[in-house]
């Protein structure tokens, strides 16, 4: 990771219902400069194993989230970093996520244990598609402890993610 002492890029991650979106707008009423990865048109795509671009669907299925990533364009990537002339914080998960890290000067993982994970699966309110079914949500716990041990070996800083927004903020803007 890359070290500015001027304005700060920095990069919040975890799995899909760590609290990304939770946390994020609780930055954001702080008064933090916060982008929402989901958000930035021209990031992030779904391929098939082909390299074809294609469309997430609402039922997805096992097979189809197997054959499939979600990606984020690093050159994309690193010309909005560049661009940014302030402290930033941009929440999001791609597949290649750990490809892009060392494009921030700090990354932090939200780290969820799989029943918190499933609690959160149960009390669903999101918007997002991906995690909305059964089997979706499988694959997620599946991916759990995997993502877990190459975020940490890539030095991400591992932040719980059963705590408060104000402990979380307090954390990763110290």
């Amino acid at each position: 990771m890359k070290k500015n002492k001027i304005t700060q890029k920095i990069l919040i991650t975890g799995m899909p219902y760590s609290g990304k979106s939770y946390v994020s707008h609780f930055l954001e009423k702080q008064g933090e400069n916060v982008v929402d990865a989901d958000n930035m048109k021209g990031l992030g795509q779904w391929f098939d194993k082909n390299g074809n671009k294609v469309n997430f669907f609402e039922g997805a299925s096992k097979e189809w989230l197997d054959s499939h990533d979600f990606l984020w364009d690093k050159n994309f990537l690193y010309s909005w970093i560049e661009q940014q002339k302030s402290t930033v914080y941009l929440f999001g998960l791609s597949a290649n996520i750990l490809d892009v890290v060392d494009l921030f000067d700090k990354a932090y993982y939200l780290d969820i244990s799989p029943d918190l994970l499933k609690e959160r699966f149960s009390n669903n309110e999101r918007t997002n598609l991906m995690g909305q079914t059964e089997e979706q949500q499988e694959a997620i716990l599946r991916d759990l402890s995997e993502f877990a041990k190459k975020a940490k070996g890539k030095g991400l800083i591992f932040v719980q993610a059963d705590q408060s927004p104000e402990d979380i903020y307090k954390i990763i803007t110290n």
